[in-house]
């Protein structure tokens, strides 16, 4: 079973540019980091989420409003590339510069029974993400399946700017 699927490239540019937009956000939403002592260090604005880890009626959150058109063309490129369905988490994560995601394993029905993806919308060279040895920099607005469900991973931002990815979790239909 793969570690990371490389499924297409966008431009993450039309996710970037409206990132000034919620900067005021990212120290608002601390349930990831307050449940969940890997993410301590992390930052994240949800879009569509769910703390009960729900596969059906999503919650759309405040700023999907600022990235709706966005998402609807993921929408469509999830479609074509991973097959029918519909998104039932997308929420923003920022790894500060100089910081890391200690190594440790996901569980839940949510990551078993969906593709979870990411798509790096600011990064850098320096930033690894590995799943169980298999290190990878993911460049910006590549689209990766990333299949972390019951393996050890984790991800080390040693660069000089903060890695902003989106993470989208597509359940097939």
């Amino acid at each position: 079973m793969f570690n990371y699927k490389f499924i297409t490239s966008i431009d993450a540019s039309m996710f970037r540019h409206k990132l000034p937009k919620v900067k005021k956000d990212w120290d608002k939403f601390k349930w990831r980091q307050e449940t969940f002592t890997v993410h301590k260090k992390t930052k994240t604005i949800p879009l569509i989420f769910d703390k009960d880890g729900r596969i059906d009626n999503p919650t759309y959150h405040i700023n999907y409003d600022i990235f709706k058109s966005e998402i609807e063309y993921l929408k469509d490129v999830y479609n074509t590339h991973i097959g029918s369905g519909f998104i039932i988490r997308a929420i923003l994560v920022n790894l500060p510069a100089k910081s890391k995601i200690d190594n440790h394993i996901d569980d839940g029905i949510t990551l078993n029974l969906c593709s979870r993806t990411h798509i790096p919308i600011i990064t850098n060279e320096d930033v690894l993400f590995t799943i169980n040895d298999e290190e990878k920099n993911l460049k910006e607005g590549e689209v990766w399946e990333i299949n972390n469900s019951h393996k050890y991973h984790s991800v080390v931002n040693k660069g000089k700017e903060d890695r902003i990815h989106l993470i989208v979790d597509w359940m097939k239909a």
